[in-house]
């Protein structure tokens, strides 16, 4: 599940608008990879506005295409993901954010994504239908995104490394889970340090 990471969470951070400003502009940043856990990335584009006589941020997301501007499933997870942040920097900044949605063309479809809010945010109910929706197509998403393709990588270097190094069929087998292992441990050491 998605964790905001708080916007007082940099070293040294005093309560000054520019470390939180700071952190806004990472949000469709953080958008882009929370929603492509359930998404193709190339359907939206997100952007952060800053309105300065009011002092107020917008998270603007344009949808490239029709059919996800109307795909519930899309709009519940904007919602959801704008309605933390929003609460998040109010409570920590005292800084205000609203979330808003474009069609390709520009025209304003913020009324959708409040229907979305109110509906699925706000009844429990089908929240929790949504919510299942939700956990199957991410479910679905990954295993077509990530882990087809991997089984297939590694099916095709078992296949190399019998046929054309003559190695045993499970010292391939060995060979490629001590890869695998490796290439976890380098993504946990990577991870480790930049938090």
């Amino acid at each position: 599940m998605y964790r905001s990471r708080s916007p007082n969470a940099d070293a040294g951070y005093n309560g000054g608008v520019s470390d939180s400003e700071h952190y806004v502009e990472g949000l469709p940043g953080e958008l882009d990879r929370f929603l492509s856990d359930f998404f193709p990335r190339k359907r939206w584009a997100a952007r952060v506005q800053y309105d300065h006589r009011a002092r107020e941020f917008f998270l603007d997301v344009t949808v490239r295409d029709g059919e996800l501007a109307g795909d519930d499933r899309f709009l519940s997870l904007i919602a959801f993901y704008g309605r933390g942040q929003r609460r998040l920097l109010h409570e920590q900044a005292g800084l205000e954010l609203n979330c808003r949605l474009f069609a390709a063309d520009g025209a304003d479809l913020t009324p959708r994504l409040r229907t979305a809010e109110s509906v699925y945010l706000d009844d429990s109910e089908r929240g929790s239908l949504m919510g299942r929706q939700l956990a199957w197509l991410g479910f679905r998403h990954r295993l077509l995104r990530q882990f087809v393709p991997r089984s297939l990588l590694w099916a095709g270097v078992i296949v190399l490394l019998v046929a054309v190094f003559h190695l045993s069929f499970t010292v391939a087998v060995l060979l490629c889970m001590v890869a695998v292992l490796a290439q976890m441990a380098l993504v946990s050491l990577s991870t480790h340090r930049r938090l």
